[in-house]
């Protein structure tokens, strides 16, 4: 038996880790400490976790808890993963990894000193269902080497003056941006991670009001609402970037990459449609054969780690924190980049 403790159960928690790992043979979610007691003793009510804790310290002291699932904002993610692979506990860490480059390379020096210890990020729901069908059309040539990439994710989260949310306070955030990190590591893991970048930032509400933040007196946004980023990946392609949380239009919302290869070209727009040109062919929408999608087996994934290590084998997921540290490594760069004006070789930092 599995035994786990939750820091942190919050929406993603209710939503996906819970339900999931209750499905799984051999795994008891044993214990919860969220922000407040009653928030933990609601989670433990509706899905039946016999400890409620007031201080997450406590877990990790628990002999009877094999792993750690950390559902907390970036903020704390270092301190409690590092805490964790000390105690010797596997960690599950939610998405994003932490709050700046300098925190995520200490997460991953803890777990190189921790190497029996499972490690991993929760990774994008952007590389589910369709990943195993992109990867083996990149390896198998079909689209001849890839020239130039593009990726656009807009949407309008960012409008509203009235409402701030976590993910607008740097405090809580760190260096992240919108949903820039979720799709890094999805291009990471298709195609590969930056040569060298260029970015511009900007923040057109400069501020906001809320009346849960601050007081409700004026809160300076620090986190960029726009982001352009150009440059060349190490494939040799060229890629350019645009994210937006200030769309006004009901028509512009939404992601979509597209690839070109010298043989082809691959249009996905993400959680819908992939489509597929062969040379001189109008775009086509692809019938992904089941045998090539992968839908969200996270926790499974993390728990089959465990596993291996349990019976002395070598163990694997994906996303583990040296795979989020080249993510880590593209957000620092598009800071520095725009701060300085200059091209950054995110892989140098």
């Amino acid at each position: 038996m599995i035994h786990i403790g939750f820091i942190g159960a919050g929406g993603i928690a209710r939503e996906r880790h819970l339900p999931n790992l209750a499905k799984i043979p051999g795994v008891k979610v044993v214990a919860v400490a969220n922000r407040s007691l009653a928030s933990g003793q609601k989670i433990a009510k509706d899905y039946n976790i016999s400890e409620v804790l007031d201080d997450w310290r406590k877990l990790l002291s628990r002999k009877d808890i094999d792993a750690i699932f950390i559902g907390t904002w970036p903020y704390m993610h270092k301190e409690m993963s590092i805490a964790a692979l000390e105690a010797n506990k596997h960690v599950f860490c939610q998405a994003r990894m932490a709050m700046d480059l300098a925190e995520a390379k200490a997460m991953v020096a803890a777990a190189h000193a921790h190497p029996r210890q499972v490690n991993m990020i929760c990774p994008p729901p952007t590389r589910m269902p369709f990943e195993p069908y992109i990867k083996q059309l990149i390896a198998s040539g079909e689209l001849g080497t890839i020239t130039a990439v593009e990726l656009y994710a807009v949407g309008g989260a960012n409008l509203n003056q009235t409402a701030i949310s976590w993910r607008e306070r740097r405090e809580y955030s760190g260096n992240q941006i919108l949903a820039m990190g979720i799709y890094a590591e999805t291009l990471n893991a298709w195609l590969g991670p930056y040569e060298d970048l260029s970015a511009r930032l900007a923040t057109p509400i400069p501020t906001k009001t809320d009346p849960t933040v601050n007081g409700g007196a004026p809160y300076p946004i620090q986190i960029p609402q726009v982001v352009t980023i150009t440059g060349k990946l190490k494939n040799g392609a060229l890629i350019f970037e645009h994210h937006t949380g200030l769309a006004t239009d009901k028509s512009s919302p939404g992601a979509r990459l597209t690839i070109w290869g010298t043989n082809g070209t691959l249009r996905y727009t993400f959680s819908n449609t992939i489509e597929f040109a062969k040379l001189n062919h109008p775009l086509t929408p692809v019938n992904v054969p089941a045998s090539l999608q992968r839908n969200w087996h996270v926790e499974e994934d993390f728990i089959a780690a465990v596993q291996s290590v349990q019976q002395g084998k070598p163990w694997q997921v994906s996303p583990d924190f040296d795979e989020s540290l080249l993510y880590m490594q593209k957000v620092e760069a598009v800071h520095l980049s725009a701060a300085t004006g200059k091209a950054i070789q995110p892989a140098d930092l």
